[in-house]
């Protein structure tokens, strides 16, 4: 099945709005037209019109869209007719499409909401934290121990142990274990949201639970709390002090101090920072820094930026980089929501929480169809994996013959059978991962079903959902029919394009004459002075030339057959216009022309074959078109059209 640009969809209500007196039909129910008795209401056109409208510079009126629809349903009827809806091919596509559309419904908007609006309410403040950090381990087994020791250290906190010393001792994070585990103030965006929400959810002085990131296992102790900070724009000078040795630091610090007094006296900080700054990245703009916020700067350098008014000097600060003298040019508070929203949702779509809303959808679907998991059952599974060390051969023989069921739903069941179908025997890994690859695939294949079972029902239970599926499903049957009927017919059918050039050749013409012909290209002139001796006594046509020559030359030769008007071609310039010899390519140095003709128009459909394709192609379609319109009766209900003028 071909990919498609899709032309039209179809979309069906149901009349449903009854009334005490009698049903009455809604607008979008009435039926603009039928096609052989099948009614078309106005709520399908309607939608196609105003999708076909906004695709176009200049827009239809009803009336020059209508005749456009009718024969796109006539087309689309026609496609059914012959079966193409039911091949296996197009039933496989469709469904692909069905669930790839299916993905924006199988969603849960609050949950996307209420994520955005708590890291903007994160955005508000910055939080003081201290944490430590074990490994992820690198396996089942490991991340129960790691867990598990992560768990004794948070009890002995709890009891009264000292935080910071127990960071020292155990965390492994490198960066913070010699400052027991401070990390200072910690803004939004900036850890894993694992590692953020625990943080901002954790009230000051209280050691968060345990819990475990991408990066490992942590626990979280809360300081302070304090508004954002907003944002800074500064400059600075810098003299760089790092590793160096004492006396070259008291030289360091004679300059710096030098360049402040100056800068008191009234010296112009961006023309200094020009000049005698050592941060390259900064000089080379006046010491401009990008603008920062919390947690950007090492804590020195910070404090002392958003310490100053806008446009204070500050007085000499040490970072372990070296001195610095901060000017701060401005600052901006917090964003609005509406303004910070856009980044809020790029943020989130980058790590887990992107998964998260259609999680919550899965887990409403659940309830939504009765899921209830067979909690004796599994516990009997993983009983076995654990009586045979793992989810070894034994064990699955043990389970692939029981069809107890591990779960069910409306109108079905998931059997342990069926699940263990789906693995394979894992001798090598431990109880812990059998048991977890087990439980994985059994919530994998009740997530499958209950999201197979709503896609089956989305088109009943959403128009907009509907309405862009039918869009597939007709485009899809268009395309397929137009081929079979106009496109590769056109291109298959020989006889029928030439024929048609036959009658139409007139219509055909170019502004300037054509040069045809055959380019034998060689790869020495020993080899096309044995092609000009052979062709001298044989006459050979030129669509079987490249055929012959091959046989007498084999890969020392090839041809080309072109047709081209003068400055298209450097090649067809020299042999068919006397223009300058161009130099052949390293391997076909040598080129010829054969059976040459300079050409006023085309002579054969060959010589303009894309043109005429494409008018046998329309002359086929409006063939096409009026038999469909004289074997179909198309019936419009003119009242219901005039209302929608």
């Amino acid at each position: 099945m071909k990919k498609i640009l899709l032309a039209a969809g179809v979309l069906l209500f149901s009349a449903n709005a009854v009334f005490a007196a009698k049903p009455k039909v809604s607008h979008d129910d009435q039926v603009l037209l039928t096609i052989d008795g099948t009614p078309v209401t106005v709520g399908e056109f309607e939608y196609l019109y105003h999708k076909n409208n906004e695709q176009q510079l200049v827009p239809q009126t009803i009336d020059e869209y209508l005749d456009m629809f009718i024969n796109y349903k006539l087309k689309v009827a026609e496609a059914e007719a012959a079966g193409i809806d039911t091949t296996a091919a197009f039933r496989q596509e469709f469904d692909g499409y069905a669930h790839e559309l299916a993905k924006p419904y199988i969603y849960d908007t609050e949950t996307e909401r209420q994520l955005v609006a708590n890291v903007y309410d994160h955005m508000r403040e910055n939080v003081e934290v201290s944490h430590i950090m074990l490994p992820l381990g690198q396996n089942a087994d490991e991340k129960v121990h790691y867990g598990a020791l992560m768990d004794s250290i948070r009890t002995v906190i709890v009891n009264g142990g000292d935080f910071a010393q127990l960071a020292h001792d155990y965390t492994y994070d490198s960066s913070t274990a010699e400052k027991g585990g401070y990390m200072g103030f910690i803004r939004a965006n900036s850890y894993p949201y694992q590692f953020e929400d625990m943080a901002y959810e954790t009230a000051v002085g209280a050691v968060s639970p345990v819990f475990t990131t991408n990066f490992g296992h942590h626990i979280i102790k809360v300081h302070s709390r304090r508004p954002a900070s907003g944002y800074v724009t500064a400059r600075h000078i810098l003299k760089l002090t790092a590793g160096a040795p004492d006396d070259v630091k008291a030289m360091k610090k004679q300059q710096i101090d030098s360049i402040h007094a100056l800068l008191l006296a009234g010296a112009d900080f961006a023309e200094i920072a020009t000049a005698e700054s050592e941060d390259p990245g900064s000089a080379r703009n006046g010491g401009l820094l990008p603008e920062f916020t919390t947690g950007m700067m090492v804590p020195s350098f910070e404090q002392a930026a958003f310490a100053l008014a806008d446009g204070e000097i500050s007085s000499v600060v040490e970072t372990p980089y070296g001195y610095h003298i901060i000017k701060r040019e401005g600052h901006r508070g917090l964003e609005s929501f509406e303004e910070a929203e856009p980044m809020i949702r790029s943020v989130i779509m980058r790590d887990e929480r992107k998964s998260l809303p259609r999680k919550a959808k899965i887990q409403a679907l659940r309830e939504k169809y009765n899921v209830v998991m067979n909690r004796p059952a599994i516990a009997m599974v993983e009983s076995v994996i654990r009586n045979n060390g793992g989810l070894n051969k034994t064990a699955m023989e043990n389970l692939s013959s029981m069809p107890a069921p591990l779960a069910t739903y409306d109108g079905g069941s998931i059997l342990l059978n069926e699940v263990m179908s789906s693995l394979s025997p894992m001798g090598n890994i431990s109880v812990a991962s059998s048991t977890g690859l087990f439980l994985n695939r059994l919530n994998t294949m009740v997530d499958e079903v209950v999201l197979e079972k709503e896609i089956a029902e989305l088109p009943q239970t959403n128009g907009d959902y509907r309405n862009l599926l039918n869009e597939y499903r007709d485009g899809m049957l268009l395309f397929e029919i137009s081929d079979r009927e106009v496109w590769t017919r056109a291109k298959e059918d020989t006889a029928g394009l030439n024929k048609w050039f036959d009658e139409h050749r007139d219509r055909y013409t170019w502004d300037k004459p054509k040069f045809r012909s055959y380019v034998i290209f060689a790869t020495s002139d020993s080899v096309m002075n044995r092609i000009n001796d052979y062709l001298a006594v044989n006459k050979v046509a030129g669509k079987n030339l490249e055929q012959v020559l091959k046989q007498l030359c084999g890969k020392n030769v090839r041809v080309e057959r072109v047709i081209a008007s003068q400055g298209e071609n450097d090649i067809v310039d020299y042999l068919g216009f006397g223009g300058v010899k161009p130099l052949g390519t390293s391997k076909w140095p040598v080129f010829a022309a054969y059976e040459s003709e300079m050409l006023e128009r085309p002579m054969s459909v060959s010589d303009d074959r894309g043109a005429i394709t494409a008018d046998y192609q329309t002359s086929l379609e409006e063939k096409w078109v009026k038999d469909l319109r004289a074997r179909h009766k198309v019936k419009i209900d003119k009242k219901v059209l005039k209302s929608l003028r």
